[in-house]
């Protein structure tokens, strides 16, 4: 990621109606896939600066791992197992260490997806649950991907076929996102359309007071429908993925 993109994550992440949904839609599926809390092994690969670990702290001993040393280092609040610098391909634990695996922004950074999926699943105990979020369609692709150093965005198939692939229980994946999509896609196409300058810039979309807490109420209504439904998005500007490792 680049560094003004870093910058701006650490300013928006504890306040930003965006990050504030989605971890209603990750605590939604602790909560329906994870129901007991036990002593358990908890690992946030790709923590960044740590938006997610007090949340996953709730469900066990939490060890935070990201490849980039400036964002460990700027998170305060350090989890019960720590913080560890690694590549997110090459994680430096045993096999059939952890109980939960969150996965959340951080497979489409990578050049080799399947080969994280594969390490996730060697570092999984049996009966694991893994949580992971993407970045949904291609033809969605913008500056936004530029400053994350993005690889790809996904089709929700795609990932359920990598995660099957790499032995995991593909439990349910499904399109988040939904209610903003047709405003995302409405922009990147007038982006297109008027050949905006290329230099990247890291956007999330402006907090804007009483809309922001109406969009963060539809995703805690999305998340909703995708942990205690059946019910499948067409479409999202996310993908969200719950798998189990079964042996």
């Amino acid at each position: 990621m680049q560094e003004h993109a870093y910058e701006a994550m650490q300013n928006l992440q504890e306040h930003h109606w965006w990050w504030r949904g989605m971890r209603h839609l990750y605590r939604a599926a602790l909560v329906r896939y994870v129901p007991d809390r036990p002593a358990r092994r908890v690992i946030d690969v790709g923590c960044g600066f740590g938006a997610n670990l007090s949340l996953l702290s709730t469900w066990g001993d939490v060890v935070g791992v990201d490849v980039e040393f400036e964002a460990l280092q700027a998170i305060q609040h350090r989890p019960t197992l720590g913080l560890v610098q690694a590549q997110a391909d090459a994680l430096p634990f045993r096999a059939e260490s952890f109980d939960v695996i969150a996965l959340l922004g951080v497979i489409e950074h990578l050049d080799h997806d399947d080969q994280l999926l594969c390490e996730t699943y060697r570092i999984a105990r049996p009966g694991a649950i893994q949580i992971l979020l993407t970045s949904a369609f291609m033809f969605l692709w913008s500056h936004h991907d530029e400053a994350n150093n993005h690889r790809r965005r996904y089709r929700a198939k795609q990932i359920h076929a990598l995660q099957k692939s790499a032995g995991w229980h593909v439990i349910a994946t499904r399109y988040v996102n939904t209610a903003i999509f047709p405003a995302v896609f409405l922009v990147r196409l007038i982006q297109r359309r008027m050949r905006l300058p290329d230099n990247a810039a890291y956007d999330m979309g402006p907090n804007l007071g009483p809309l922001s807490r109406i969009l963060e109420w539809l995703l805690k209504m999305e998340a909703w429908i995708v942990t205690r439904t059946r019910i499948t998005l067409p479409f999202g500007v996310d993908i969200f993925s719950i798998g189990r490792r079964d042996d």
